[in-house]
């Protein structure tokens, strides 16, 4: 079984009034951009870790292939476009331990750690599905190498559009804090960015979010940040509604974090981030072959 996380990436508008979304071509056009930068590297015997994002202890990650493909849906011909990024260290020298005798020289573009890890991005919704396998790194580690690789390219292509990625946040993990039995709320801190997918979870399918996200996108909202906290010594008794929406569009687009005390008087600290979407597959059909 391979599993899969998920991550929202968008290109946003500055001005809604006067620039539209890229659309599935915007979005074909950027991971093409990308592809023929690969394509480059390759074809010039480059190091790949001249195009990859430096991470810690040494490591790179780095887009490794890309291809846009179409297949047949109920509304015609639709792309997707699969790939494969790589996590690696660049070593180029081999030495003894002890006495420094080198050992070993490559020329150039070698590894002694490498993991690869799969994607498939539906540019339609602008999600991308990528394979949790050993080595993935961290969410935040990786948006920040997502971000820095696919940005080059969106500044290039779409001036005029800002590149936000976040990582799909189960839903349930709302349903089931919504339902706890608490005592109260000491403290609320969360953020949401603007949106532009067209399209509602069925969890965020009621109408004061709908209203809440088209606000966002209407007055031009980069960023909706919030907190809420309780007088010293005491605790809310519920969260405030603004809260609660907020709650909702941020599984798709953000983040929350809660501290509460639970009904039999401990305290506690609700994560959203701690519950990533994940879906699993069979290895064999990694593409639309759910398990």
């Amino acid at each position: 079984m391979a599993i899969f996380k998920f991550y929202n990436i968008q290109l946003l508008p500055i001005k809604t009034e006067t620039i539209s979304e890229v659309g599935e071509d915007g979005y074909c056009r950027l991971f093409q951009s990308l592809s023929n930068q690969v394509n480059s590297c390759k074809e010039n015997s480059e190091k790949l870790s001249s195009i990859a994002y430096p991470m810690r202890g040494g490591m790179f990650f780095a887009p490794y292939s890309i291809t846009i493909t179409s297949y047949p849906s109920e509304k015609g011909d639709e792309r997707l476009i699969y790939g494969s990024f790589l996590k690696f260290d660049d070593v180029n020298e081999v030495v003894d331990t002890n006495s420094g005798e080198l050992l070993y020289k490559s020329k150039g573009n070698s590894s002694s750690k490498r993991y690869a890890f799969e994607f498939v991005f539906d540019p339609i919704q602008h999600v991308m599905a990528i394979h949790q396998a050993a080595g993935l790194p961290t969410r935040n580690p990786l948006i920040e190498a997502l971000k820095s690789i696919l940005d080059v390219h969106a500044v290039e292509l779409f001036k005029n559009h800002s590149l936000e990625i976040e990582e799909l946040t189960a839903a349930e993990s709302i349903k089931i804090f919504f339902e706890k039995n608490l005592i109260g709320i000491k403290s609320y801190d969360g953020y949401v960015t603007f949106s532009n997918s067209g399209s509602f979870d069925e969890f965020a399918e009621s109408a004061i979010v709908k209203k809440a996200e088209q606000e966002l996108k209407d007055k031009n909202v980069g960023k909706w940040s919030s907190k809420y906290s309780s007088f010293k010594g005491s605790l809310m008794n519920e969260l405030p509604e603004q809260a609660k929406v907020q709650m909702v569009l941020a599984a798709r687009y953000g983040n929350v974090e809660v501290s509460y005390t639970d009904e039999n008087g401990e305290k506690h600290k609700y994560v959203m981030e701690d519950y990533p979407v994940r879906e699993s597959y069979k290895e064999e059909k990694t593409i639309g072959a759910k398990s």
